[in-house]
């Protein structure tokens, strides 16, 4: 294998690793945002339920006023019992005073209702409270895990970069250029190896003289389907 095709290898190692890790890296964002949706969804439920709470305590403040306007009125009515003299005025005020209680009584239930709903509501309270908090602490704790991967491979990545351009200044102009090319329109796979007489990128057989030469070693050929450079793999790899 000539010295060109001992580099040729190298950076196609280097770009596999760079390649995977830079895979890696775009599952990041979407774990980080998962975690932040699990948290702003208990963050929004304990929201949810404080206003449920709040909303349930202002019916309950309107009904009780409506029950003390509805006594005011049935004592009113009551009030002015032994000053009327006419049966039908008295009976119009009994009526009044009739209806009054059984409105009050209505508004009364409802308050109960009220009282019993708030009090579940309420004890449903500190299980949310304590669900937030563990979903905080779990995902407060797997974000800082997920920064220190992600820079760890960031990291990586920069140093197998630098790596890679060390190795292309290895190379003769025409072909770091030719590199470079298939590199930024392969998405980082410029060399493959021949895999079963096929190109490892897009796995197009490759006719047998092409073959014969790659497996010499003298030169790295051009995948016609591709276009990347096809090396054969050193032994033992």
């Amino acid at each position: 294998m000539t010295e060109e095709l001992q580099v040729l290898w190298s950076l196609h190692e280097l770009d596999e690793r760079i390649v995977n890790l830079t895979a890696e890296l775009k599952r990041y964002p979407g774990e980080k945002k998962a975690l932040e949706d699990r948290r702003a969804t208990d963050r929004a439920r304990l929201e949810a339920h404080k206003q449920q709470v709040h909303e349930l305590q202002l019916r309950h403040r309107q009904v009780e006023r409506d029950v003390e306007a509805l006594q005011v009125e049935e004592r009113k009515f009551q009030s002015q019992l032994p000053m009327v003299r006419r049966n039908e005025e008295y009976q119009a005020l009994l009526d009044e005073i009739s209806d009054r209680k059984a409105k009050r009584s209505e508004r009364e239930t409802d308050v109960l209702v009220m009282m019993d709903e708030e009090q579940r509501l309420q004890s449903e309270r500190p299980g949310l409270e304590r669900a937030l908090k563990t979903t905080e602490g779990e995902a407060a704790e797997r974000l800082q895990a997920i920064e220190a991967e992600e820079q760890k491979e960031r990291d990586q990545v920069l140093g197998l970069e630098a790596q890679r351009r060390a190795l292309l200044e290895r190379l003769a102009p025409a072909m770091r250029t030719r590199y470079e090319r298939i590199h930024g329109s392969r998405e980082g796979r410029a060399v493959v190896p021949i895999v079963k007489g096929s190109c490892g990128g897009c796995f197009r057989g490759q006719p047998p003289q092409a073959l014969q030469e790659a497996r010499r070693g003298d030169r790295a050929l051009t995948c016609d389907g591709c276009g990347r450079l096809l090396v054969w793999p050193p032994e033992g790899v």
